[in-house]
């Protein structure tokens, strides 16, 4: 159980900071001190290091504990597939412009209206993470394997509640109308009509690297990782 505790203190470590780092008072404080570069800078720094000793500390100890389940060939074709469409949507929402990101609030330029993957969710990036994490625990039934790859389920959520809530009460004209118009739960927007799914506007060159970076996840991933019968 202690390897288990490790993972969960290293996670709590580097949610904590994400949350702390980016509240309001915080934010206002570095950066009324080093400008918005240097607290980006500052922020990413101290919300990053906790990031690789959780990582370590999860593949010196990867199947910790007892398994909840075993797992079949239908679960682990399930993970599969959600991990594909988790490289789309994360591929998508790199290469789609949305003002509540870094490169947004560095540039000062923020559009009001939802593009692409922006339709489905504003927060694609955490949509990814969420379906990252929610395919490894499907296909990694251990304790240890579920607090290492729930944290990806609950950062993902969690991160964009707290991004919400902040844009809510400091965020441009333009992003309040941009959180009007979207929906963080994905699909929900589509489904009050708010939002189109507007198949046209999603970069097809990343919907091809999304594909072609699967399958070469997916034949290196024993080598790299282990999985797919290996521990």
């Amino acid at each position: 159980m202690q390897n288990e505790i490790m993972i969960l203190f290293w996670w709590l470590l580097f949610g904590g900071s994400h949350v702390i780092g980016s509240t309001i008072p915080v934010r206002s404080f570095i950066m009324s001190r080093i400008g918005m570069l240097g607290f980006k800078a500052v922020y990413s720094l101290v919300a990053l290091s906790p990031f690789v000793p959780l990582c370590y500390v999860y593949f010196i100890n990867r199947h910790a504990g007892d398994a909840f389940y075993a797992t079949g060939y239908a679960v682990k074709l399930l993970a599969q597939f959600l991990m594909l469409a988790a490289i789309i949507v994360l591929l998508q929402g790199l290469v789609t412009p949305n003002p509540m990101t870094t490169r947004a609030e560095l540039a000062g330029s923020a559009t009001s209206k939802g593009c692409g993957i922006q339709r489905i969710t504003r927060h694609p990036q955490n949509f990814a993470f969420g379906l990252f994490g929610f395919a490894h625990l499907l296909a990694n039934p251990y304790v240890g394997d579920w607090i290492f790859f729930g944290g990806f389920l609950l950062f993902g959520i969690g991160s964009a509640l707290h991004q919400d809530r902040r844009y809510r009460a400091a965020g441009s004209a333009a992003v309040r109308q941009f959180l009007a118009d979207t929906s963080a739960i994905p699909f929900i927007a589509i489904i009050k009509r708010k939002q189109r799914l507007a198949a046209g506007e999603y970069h097809p060159p990343a919907m091809a690297a999304a594909v072609l970076f699967f399958i070469l996840l997916r034949l290196l991933h024993p080598m790299l990782f282990g999985g797919f019968g290996g521990r």
